[in-house]
This record gives structure tokens, C-alpha cells and sequence, in this order.
């Protein structure tokens, strides 16, 4: 982070803070940026102003004119990135805001969405009724084949973490990692390693 009191800020004169200041205030309020950016965007120019310095030629431009460009084309490079697609803050929005229905009264958008929505945007793709049918019946019957002390163990793992589980039994976390490895290799031996 670049404070006014280090060396290298020191280097930059009242032109380069006020131009700084000056995009810095035009930003707020705009392309998502908030108050709270202020101090963010000031130190992002001044940094940007600091780099491009080192390129700078006197023969070749007047040093405030240098300083203007770095500054207009990193502004809009802060703009780019803060309306990229995925970014953009125009495009979000809660799913709590109130839509209008079709007899004139009001619910939530997250009202509105199908479990299908609500799967898409946790990355999810649930299984077809017949895949977890089989599923359901290929655990069951792994389960019954396992001795006492695996089964209670994954039954136990249905609710609870490896901690908890640990906790409750009294015995060191990998003593229980064990016995998940042991109950993973059985698993595997019953071909369950695509459930797994």
C-alpha cells in the first residue's frame, strides 16, 4: 500500500495527486464504484502512475501530459474490469426483490425459480429418480455386508463430520480416518467407486 509519506509517492508532485483526486472523484458514485473505493482507486492511479514513470522519456512528452495519458487509460481499464460481463454491477440483483405477478400482486424472484434455477446456480446436476433408486439400493446392500463397527461409522457420517464423529467417539482423528479409509476400500470393493 502506497502512503503519501513513502519515498517513492514522494516523487509525485501536486499535478499527479490532484489528477488522481480529481478521476477518483468523478468515479464515485459511477460504474459501481463507491465511497468506500476512494482510497483503493487513489492508491491503484498513483501505483499505476509510479510504473509507468520508469518509461518515461522527457524528450519524448511533457511529463503532465505522460502523467494525463497513464491516468486516462488506467481509469478506463478500472471501468473495463468493473463492467466485465461477470462483474457487472447493473446485472446483479437479489433473488429477495419483489416481481409483479400475473394477478397483480408481488413475490420474490426467489419464489419464482424451479429447483432446476436453484441447481444451475449452485453448480449442481442432481441425479434422474432411476440413477438414485439403484443408487439407494446398491449402498443398502454394500451397508449390510460391512461389519458392526464400519456401518455405525457410516451411518454416523451421514450426519455428522469426521470431528464431531471423533469427538462423540472418544478416539483421535486418524484413528477415524482409518477406519473412512477401510470403509472407503470396501465401498470400492462392491463397485461403488462411480458413488464415491
Amino acid at each position: 500500500m502506497i502512503t503519501p509519506a513513502s519515498t517513492e509517492t514522494n516523487q509525485l508532485g501536486r499535478f499527479e495527486h490532484g489528477i488522481v483526486r480529481r478521476k477518483v472523484r468523478q468515479l464515485i458514485g459511477s460504474y459501481g464504484f463507491e465511497e468506500q473505493d476512494r482510497e483503493s482507486l487513489e492508491q491503484e492511479l498513483l501505483l499505476r502512475i509510479l510504473q509507468g514513470m520508469r518509461r518515461y522519456d522527457q524528450s519524448q512528452a511533457h511529463r503532465n501530459a505522460f502523467v494525463t495519458t497513464i491516468v486516462e487509460r488506467s481509469v478506463a481499464t478500472l471501468i473495463r474490469d468493473k463492467c466485465a460481463g461477470k462483474r457487472d454491477h447493473r446485472r446483479i440483483g437479489s433473488i429477495h426483490s419483489l416481481v409483479k405477478c400475473a394477478d397483480g400482486g408481488q413475490t420474490e424472484i426467489a419464489e419464482t425459480l424451479g429447483q432446476e434455477s436453484y441447481d444451475a446456480r449452485r453448480g449442481r446436476a442432481p441425479r434422474e429418480a432411476e440413477t438414485l433408486f439403484e443408487l439407494t439400493n446398491d449402498v443398502q446392500n454394500c451397508l449390510t455386508k460391512l461389519p458392526q463397527e464400519l456401518r455405525e461409522l457410516a451411518e454416523l457420517l451421514k450426519q455428522k463430520s469426521v470431528s464431531q464423529i471423533a469427538r462423540e467417539m472418544g478416539i483421535p482423528r486418524t484413528t477415524l480416518r482409518e477406519r473412512i479409509r477401510q470403509l472407503r476400500e470396501r465401498f470400492e470393493s462392491e463397485g461403488m467407486r462411480l458413488y464415491l
